[in-house]
């Protein structure tokens, strides 16, 4: 109320002073009564300031919320027209992270069922190469038990082999293996694996040569095994000598071949008369081949 009465006196004084500064113009030719009529012009625009003031402010009111409504509103406006247009980013992040019970998955590795059969994958896991999450799709444990039960003893075998590899790798402390029970796109068991390491931009762990190449077309990322064995053999430089126990014939009938004990292929040079005999070689060359690596070598 005092606010009120403040303003509604400065509006009057104001009216009062405009008053005053006008009524000068107004001619003396009445002499005193015209000083009288000055002073009650002044009187009655200040009375008048003082009775208007309601009216007024309530004018500048709606007129001074409505420009801020305006304002408010082309602002808020502007503003969403430019976050629409910034595009809207398609990451594995913007979507919800996919789980498995209480796990939360990010970049899981996806074991492949040669990767079980082959069973490397459980002296790599014991060495602490491979740790965090680790994902065995249903449908490769339905492919597992196919070959476990199939009619050939040898694969048969191979199968069984393959479950206990899984129990194995459940027992290392720094893998969770978990089973992916969800169904999946595909039609095939490599389209099914391929799909799912897509939609969870995972890593396939296999020792299949064709899956790995189809996998890298799809850009996906491969952990083959055989590749790592590779890595980690010895390299034998030319000019080494090794001794090789030739075991079989080679492709040119003048060749014998060996093999060392991580497996890798010997091919030595006129030796196709030393087959069961331990020679002793200089390597010639070393080449990398999809199987893996071979060394050539002659006679010492």
């Amino acid at each position: 109320m005092r606010i009120k009465l403040v303003l509604r006196l400065i509006l009057a004084f104001l009216f009062a002073t405009l008053a005053a500064i006008y009524s000068q113009l107004i001619p003396p030719f009445l002499g005193e009564s015209s000083f009288l009529i000055r002073v009650l012009l002044t009187l009655a625009a200040g009375g008048v300031g003082y009775v208007v003031f309601p009216p007024i402010a309530r004018s500048i009111r709606i007129i001074a919320m409505t420009m801020l409504n305006f304002v408010v509103h082309r602002l808020s406006s502007e503003v969403s027209n430019q976050i629409i247009k910034f595009p809207r980013p398609n990451t594995p992040f913007s979507q919800p992270i996919p789980q498995v019970g209480s796990v939360a998955i990010t970049r899981p590795l996806i074991l492949d069922t040669s990767a079980i059969i082959d069973g490397r994958i459980l002296d790599i896991a014991k060495t602490g190469f491979v740790s965090g999450l680790v994902l065995v799709p249903k449908f490769i444990l339905t492919e597992l038990q196919q070959v476990a039960d199939s009619a050939d003893s040898l694969k048969r075998a191979r199968g069984r082999k393959g479950f206990e590899i899984v129990e194995e790798l459940k027992k290392i402390k720094k893998l969770r293996i978990e089973i992916w029970d969800k169904d999946q796109n595909g039609k095939q068991v490599d389209e099914k694996l391929l799909n799912l390491a897509k939609s969870l931009h995972g890593r396939i762990i296999t020792t299949d040569y064709n899956l790995n190449r189809v996998a890298q077309a799809w850009g996906i990322e491969v952990l083959n095994v055989n590749d790592l064995a590779n890595a980690v053999k010895t390299v034998s430089l030319p000019g080494e000598s090794m001794e090789i126990k030739v075991v079989h014939l080679g492709k040119d009938k003048t060749q014998g071949v060996g093999y060392l004990s991580d497996g890798t292929m010997v091919v030595v040079a006129d030796s196709a008369e030393k087959i069961g005999q331990t020679v002793k070689t200089e390597v010639t060359k070393n080449i990398q081949t999809p199987a893996g690596r071979m060394i050539f070598a002659k006679l010492t």
